[in-house]
């Protein structure tokens, strides 16, 4: 009796070993049925390219004084200045947000005790423009009312756009995902009857960052500094990119 266990435990065991030795001999088709029908897996991937429709501009001022107050009110006169500048553009105030601010004191680190020696204060906003015309203008005239750090300029694109765009990416991904079945099937010597299963994977706006001036210290500005001028500015294609899973059935 104890022989009979053995026997179909080990017979089990066989059985259990092949079906996997077949499954990893052939790990990109894979038995659906009885009948002759496989299955054979893909990714496909879209990528397109297209022309930016929205931007922003993320610049700021940053002050020093000796005296916290002295450093936060030149501050904030300069920084109420830059805004004002850029509302005469046109630009609502819906686009212009604050998107980062600090007062921290300045240490003497030479020194024993980390004596404080001024304190610095910085205020950064972020301004969305849909009319990059204006790019230049907006760094001009927020540097004329004070502005002395242009942290980098940001090429996007509006939410309908990127719809459109990552529907126009998901259609390339469709037909690279066939591309790369109908090759392997005909690899195979199989044809492709079906869809089984498609799932997309995701979606990805990859937006073109540049540095521009001042990205992480400000640089001292002479006063009265030059008046300065409206910078060319080159735009830069935006990338969308799509991934899709497709399962196709073939015999």
């Amino acid at each position: 009796m104890k022989n009979n266990i053995a026997i179909g435990i080990i017979a089990t065991l066989v059985i259990c070993l092949a079906i996997v030795c077949v499954a990893y001999i052939n790990p990109g088709v894979n038995a659906i049925s009885g009948e002759g029908n496989s299955t054979i897996s893909v990714s496909g991937t879209g990528i397109i390219k297209t022309e930016p429709n929205q931007a922003k501009v993320y610049l700021g001022v940053e002050t020093q004084s000796r005296n916290v107050t002295e450093a936060l009110e030149e501050n904030s006169l300069k920084m109420q200045s830059i805004i004002k500048a850029i509302k005469k553009l046109g630009i609502q105030k819906d686009s212009i947000e604050t998107t980062y601010f600090s007062v921290y004191p300045i240490r003497d680190y030479e020194k024993s005790g980390e004596d404080i020696i001024g304190y610095r204060a910085s205020n950064e906003i972020t301004v969305e423009l849909h009319d990059l015309d204006k790019i230049g203008a907006v760094i001009e005239e927020a540097m004329n009312a004070g502005a002395n750090k242009v942290r980098r300029i940001e090429f996007g694109l509006t939410e309908d756009k990127k719809r459109e765009v990552k529907n126009e990416a998901l259609k390339e991904a469709c037909k690279d995902a066939r591309t790369k079945a109908d090759t392997i099937a005909s690899g195979l010597g199989l044809k492709i009857t079906r869809i089984a299963t498609a799932r997309e994977s995701g979606t990805y706006v990859a937006p073109y960052r540049t540095e521009v001036f001042g990205g992480e210290y400000a640089m001292p500005v002479p006063t009265p500094a030059p008046k300065a001028i409206s910078p060319p500015i080159e735009l830069k294609e935006v990338k969308v990119s799509a991934t899709i899973d497709i399962a196709y059935e073939c015999r």
